[in-house]
């Protein structure tokens, strides 16, 4: 029997334990502009006690990343079935989704903090990052200029590890796999 070795990026889930209905509506809709579309509420109903403490749980499968690189034979020998190309590429996707998250994170943290601050108060809210409101339009444009841009790169990066893998192909994928 053979065993698939698979490159797997999972975004974790975080929960966040809110007052009331209000905060929790608060957290939501933070999470849900930040791009965390998977977001939800949780525990909405009273207690025996009374007391109403619902949950908001922040995810987003959007950027998950799996792919099937080698696998293990019977004799427990790592085998990979694709080849360093393949392999730059893939490192460049997961870094380039790595890199989307930690902006999306950013603007998730920028967002919460807005309603819960006090009138006047900026120094919660002092990254330079903080991205104004931008419409349909505008957004539609910058992403796809965005994925023209990365697309760009991969490409370069391709060409930029073909070239390499021609001029030097002593190194093997396989002994990434070595034992």
């Amino acid at each position: 029997m053979c065993k698939s070795v698979h490159i797997l990026i999972v975004l974790k889930i975080l929960h966040i334990s809110t007052a009331s209905l209000d905060d929790a509506q608060k957290v939501l809709s933070a999470a849900l502009s930040a791009g965390f579309r998977e977001s939800g509420a949780m525990s909405l109903n009273a207690s025996k006690d009374g007391a109403i403490l619902p949950m908001v749980a922040v995810r987003s499968t959007g950027l998950s990343f799996d792919a099937l690189v080698g696998y293990a034979t019977e004799n427990a020998e790592n085998l990979s079935i694709v080849d360093e190309s393949y392999l730059h590429t893939l490192s460049t996707i997961a870094n380039d989704r790595f890199r989307v998250n930690t902006e999306r994170i950013e603007r998730f943290r920028v967002a919460l903090l807005r309603p819960f601050q006090s009138p006047g108060s900026s120094s919660l809210n002092s990254k330079p990052q903080e991205a104004a409101w931008e419409d349909a339009e505008d957004r539609k444009r910058r992403k796809k200029e965005e994925g023209l841009r990365r697309q760009a790169a991969i490409k370069a990066e391709r060409d930029t590890v073909d070239a390499e893998t021609k001029i030097d192909s002593s190194t093997s994928v396989d002994s990434l796999f070595a034992p």
